[in-house]
């Protein structure tokens, strides 16, 4: 049987490294990212793109971002393509059911990342009425946690908003996607049963990423030893049959004794790949993760199509990025290097490995990181 499980194991990521070699020749436009916004109302203590109660720079106008979107429909296959609109905060962005009626009306599947402080019962009947497929509520930790790090409040807010939605009869996909940060690895088995009590399937989990304020604040990274609990933690809970599962994010290769375990995948960054993105300010680029230096064009001077087609050259050959550890690394096929957004060039090395990290504390005695006090506390960019 062990030999047959081995068998099994080469085929399975021999046939994952073609179809990735594939998708990577062919490029096809899957899902595109229209980061509407940088203006937040919330200020979290570790949000990765700093957001602030004000925009940095010029911010496109719906009215601009509506004809892109007209211009992304007449050049590829709208309904082959998932638009999740971001920020910043798309809800507070003047205009934007404006947008998410031309996403509809262009034929486009879309969805949606919010913090929730403004999705009242107004609101959410306005997202069914538009069409809205999918509603991703940040919520990071369990109320007491999640107020201090993202703002007085808001875990309340999410709650209500949960309620908003399924009053207006949203039938679209419904997920909590949580940030995770030191403080919250010790209430994981809490926090899960807190989100079924909302009553929502799905549950998206991250470890924070030490880039914008998350690197101002070292006591929220989580440790080597705190990755590899939280990964032995969800691989364990996915199976057990509790509703939600939860599911582990894109950060890479993290080792054959996890991939396949704590996500329906395998590791697959896929920037600039399958995955495109506009910045606020019109930059094309990828995922809004990833820092400047990604960036490709902008749709003020660019045709986005053929940028898609003629540059990207970056992300579909991650040759740049095979030295440091990752030179000699064994599993470079599959992993190319890890997920983009934990580089800052192509110069830099990469931030983190989570693969090495899991390696590192191989046989050491896991157990949550102790309870720890959170001693600065969000503030509201109103206030600020």
């Amino acid at each position: 049987m062990a030999i047959r499980k081995k068998i099994q194991n080469y085929l399975l990521w021999q046939k994952h490294k073609l179809r990735i070699n594939e998708l990577t020749r062919t490029h096809p436009l899957q899902y595109l990212f229209l980061e509407v916004t940088r203006k937040c109302n919330l200020a979290c203590l570790y949000c990765g793109s700093s957001c602030t109660g004000k925009a940095p720079g010029s911010e496109m106008a719906v009215a601009e971002w509506k004809e892109l979107v007209q211009q992304v429909a007449g050049q590829f296959d709208a309904r082959k393509i998932m638009v999740a609109v971001t920020g910043g905060e798309p809800l507070i962005k003047e205009g934007i059911f404006d947008l998410f009626e031309e996403l509809k009306k262009q034929g486009f599947r879309y969805g949606m990342v919010s913090n929730a402080k403004v999705l009242d019962a107004a609101a959410a009947r306005a997202l069914v009425k538009a069409g809205m497929g999918s509603i991703s509520l940040s919520m990071d930790a369990l109320p007491e946690v999640n107020d201090k790090l993202r703002g007085r409040g808001i875990s309340k807010k999410v709650e209500e908003a949960i309620g908003h939605l399924r009053e207006a009869g949203f039938k679209g996909k419904l997920e909590i996607i949580s940030t995770i940060t030191r403080p919250a690895i010790a209430h994981l088995d809490d926090m899960r049963r807190y989100v079924a009590s909302l009553r929502v399937p799905l549950w998206r989990v991250a470890p924070v990423m030490p880039i914008g304020r998350a690197a101002e604040h070292p006591e929220l990274i989580p440790t080597a030893e705190d990755i590899r609990y939280m990964l032995e933690w969800i691989k364990q809970a996915r199976p057990d049959g509790m509703v939600p599962s939860p599911e582990f994010s894109e950060e890479g290769f993290v080792g054959y004794r996890f991939e396949g375990g704590v996500r329906p995948y395998l590791c697959q960054c896929r920037a600039g790949i399958t995955v495109g993105g506009i910045r606020f300010d019109g930059r094309i680029g990828a995922c809004p993760e990833l820092s400047d230096a990604f960036d490709q064009g902008d749709i003020h001077n660019d045709d986005f199509k053929a940028v898609w087609d003629e540059r990207y050259e970056v992300f579909r050959n991650r040759s740049w990025a095979r030295k440091g550890p990752c030179k000699g690394c064994r599993f470079w096929d599959v992993c190319k290097g890890g997920a983009l957004h934990l580089y800052e060039d192509t110069q830099s090395p990469f931030l983190r490995c989570l693969y090495k990290m899991c390696k590192e504390t191989d046989g050491l005695p896991l157990a949550p990181p102790p309870v720890q006090e959170i001693t600065e506390q969000a503030i509201d960019p109103e206030l600020q």
